[in-house]
């Protein structure tokens, strides 16, 4: 009997769904659907309605369903999210001045110190005081023990008390993260619990739509670190799913591409991800992600992003040249001296092509005024959700239309400067910005078909006159830009994995050069890459162009590479991780703690390697078992941290050890 997975990823652009036979991995249908911001779940039920419209397989006949989701990173981005309820255990002196994103904090007493021993007791008392007292008009809780992942047993008192009391989603520092680093384990406990409720509804509704369809699978939900879960789990630990899109390309690339060892460049219609993949499976982030400049436990792809996409705004980087004494050049003259620069991101927009099949007037007036963004109303605020200057921008478009920063301005009594409220209603949602993108120059050149291509073609020819070119050499010229961005990114990522630390104004300069394409005659920087680069996602054939003459090395854009994050989605395994730390006791032997267990001694340091793989291998297994896996594997890999600097080490040296387990397993279904 055939076995059918569906995959559904949610990008920044479009959702696309994927319908695969288990058996060969082979592609039975593919769809997209544009990903609706204001409520994911409506892209995602329309592509996954359009792709069943495409094939012959039936909802009932798959056996599993893996999601791929942008939420929890937008959330987090964005600011979203529940409140949450913080409690620290044991380390009130240490957290003067910090915060972790908590609304309310309480301490108790307790705690452990680097080797396991008690610091101090903990109170019930004191810590149902806690508990009531930060729980009230919050959606989560919180909690963070001093050294909690030598040993968990207060943290795990602490949850259960607050779970008896409030009935609320509580969450333990050590059950996302066993590495030592407290204030990024409470960092990313409060990331959780703010995610919780967001994430709660979107999977609530994500798995009614998928029931009322007739898809009785098992739904798995795609983690950062390139791994699936389950849609249970991913209601407790929703944070797991941050940076989800960019590890499902990694793994959707090694199986459409059949390869084990390349370089990953997904492009999309916000960023250009890039990540290497080793024998199958991506780097992963060994500090944890950094996440709005915070540094969490959230274990994520070692992926380096770039804001170049498909629907990056383009435009002018400098309006005017200043050559010196008070002499300033208007920007319509630049093509005289070839000095002009372009910018092509951050900002992302909506390709004219779409922005003006939907508004085809505004086509003659990017003509005439040889303008190219324009803004208009789409949503109204609820009262006091804005500004009073921003509500005199909404009422000047919502009786005028789509408009230019210009007209708004001029049209607007009373504001001479109105760029922060636009910039500021553009990004809540409350307007809709169009302008020139790469998607555009690609549906100009008719490699791309979106939206009306007479919105592509005004907003190069507006292009064009201001600097007073042809058309196809602007097209051009912007191109050769977009390649040679992905050029450099691609050498970036590399040079960080090889040297870390290594950028300078020098070194950039040198590496700029090494993306350029090369001189006919004379001195060359060449780069040598040893594997292919792996284009995926829709736009990748077209930006990515000529990147492999300037790499010097294939770059291969295999058969589905457009749905290469939905078909990883639903073939990823299923994957564990835990910690156990051994430290010295002062008994001359050695304490083994593993998160969520109590801790157990040995003589000998190789006693209590083993005793931690034991134990690492019971709770992995376990776990994973529980979610419903199959073909469960086990490995593990053993850090020495020594107090001594020298290379050589004895017992009495040891500081800690580290026993990491990883389990994995096929999803049901798989």
């Amino acid at each position: 009997m055939p076995r059918y997975g569906l995959g559904v990823d949610t990008g920044g652009t479009f959702t696309d769904a994927a319908i695969v036979d288990l058996e060969d991995y082979r592609v039975v249908a593919k769809a997209k659907s544009p990903t609706t911001h204001r409520d994911l779940s409506i892209g995602l039920y329309e592509s996954v309605r359009k792709v069943f419209e495409g094939c012959p397989v039936k909802p009932s006949e798959i056996t599993i369903a893996g999601v791929s989701t942008t939420l929890a990173t937008n959330s987090v981005l964005e600011g979203k999210g529940g409140d949450v309820g913080l409690i620290l255990i044991g380390w009130k002196n240490f957290t003067e001045g910090m915060t972790f994103g908590e609304k309310h904090l309480a301490h108790v007493k307790g705690g452990y110190d680097s080797k396991g021993r008690m610091v101090e007791s903990l109170d019930m008392a004191e810590v149902e005081r806690a508990i009531r007292e930060i729980s009230g008009d919050v959606q989560a809780i919180a909690i963070s023990g001093l050294f909690a992942v030598t040993n968990p047993s207060q943290e795990r008192a602490v949850k259960e008390l607050a779970v008896k009391l409030t009935g609320l989603p509580t969450v333990a520092g050590t059950e996302l993260s066993s590495t030592l680093g407290i204030d990024e384990r409470a960092r990313t406990a409060v990331l959780n619990g703010r995610l919780i409720s967001v994430i709660g509804k979107f999977f609530d509704g994500l798995e009614s739509t998928f029931r009322e369809m007739g898809i009785v699978a098992p739904i798995m939900v795609y983690k950062g670190d390139g791994s699936v879960m389950t849609i249970q789990k991913a209601r407790t630990y929703p944070v797991e799913s941050v940076f989800s899109g960019p590890a499902a390309s990694s793994v959707g690339g090694r199986i459409i591409s059949g390869l084990d060892d390349f370089i990953m460049v997904d492009i999309g219609g916000t960023s250009t991800d890039i990540a290497i993949m080793e024998n199958g499976m991506p780097e992963i982030r060994a500090e944890g992600a950094n996440i709005c400049g915070w540094r969490t436990h959230v274990r994520a792809v070692d992926m380096f992003t770039i804001a170049l996409g498909g629907d990056s705004l383009i435009k002018l980087k400098d309006p005017v040249v200043d050559l010196g004494n008070g002499v300033v050049i208007p920007f319509f003259s630049l093509s005289r001296f070839k000095s002009f620069n372009f910018m092509i991101g951050p900002e992302r927009v909506i390709p004219l092509s779409v922005f003006c099949r939907d508004d085809p007037a505004i086509i003659p007036r990017i003509r005439d005024s040889w303008v190219a963004d324009y803004y208009r109303l789409v949503k109204e605020p609820a009262p006091g959700e804005v500004t009073e200057r921003c509500m005199r921008v909404i009422d000047t478009l919502r009786d005028g239309g789509a408009m230019s920063l210009v007209e708004i301005r001029e049209s607007t009594p009373g504001l001479w400067t109105i760029d922060d409220e636009v910039r500021f209603l553009a990004d809540r949602g409350f307007l809709e910005h169009g302008g020139l993108t790469p998607t555009d120059l690609m549906v100009y050149r008719g490699d791309f078909v979106i939206g009306d291509p007479e919105g592509s073609r005004a907003g190069i020819y507006a292009m064009a006159c201001s600097l007073r070119m042809k058309e196809d050499d602007v097209v051009q010229r912007l191109m050769d830009m977009v390649h040679a961005k992905i050029a450099e990114a691609v050498l970036v990522r590399l040079m960080d994995d090889r040297f870390g630390e290594w950028r300078s104004k020098e070194s950039m300069r040198i590496l700029t050069d090494m993306g350029s394409i090369k001189p006919k005659k004379g001195f060359a920087v060449l780069p040598r890459i040893d594997v292919p680069v792996v284009g995926i996602g829709a736009p990748t054939r077209c930006m990515m162009g000529d990147v492999a003459e300037r790499l010097g090395t294939e770059v291969i854009f295999p058969e589905n590479g457009d749905v290469g994050n939905a078909i990883g989605a639903v073939c990823s395994k299923m994957v564990v991780s835990l910690t156990a730390n051994i430290t010295p006791n002062m008994s001359g032997g050695f304490t083994v703690a593993v998160p969520l267990r109590d801790q157990r001694f040995a003589d000998s340091l190789e006693t209590a390697k083993e005793t931690a793989k034991s134990i690492l291998r019971e709770v992995l297994t376990e776990s994973l078992r529980k979610d419903g896996a199959q073909n469960i594997q086990v490995m593990f890999r053993t850090r020495i941290f020594s107090m001594t600097d020298d290379g050589f080490w004895t017992e009495n040296d040891l500081d800690h050890a580290e026993v990491i387990g990883r389990a994995t397993g096929d999803p049901q279904g798989l």
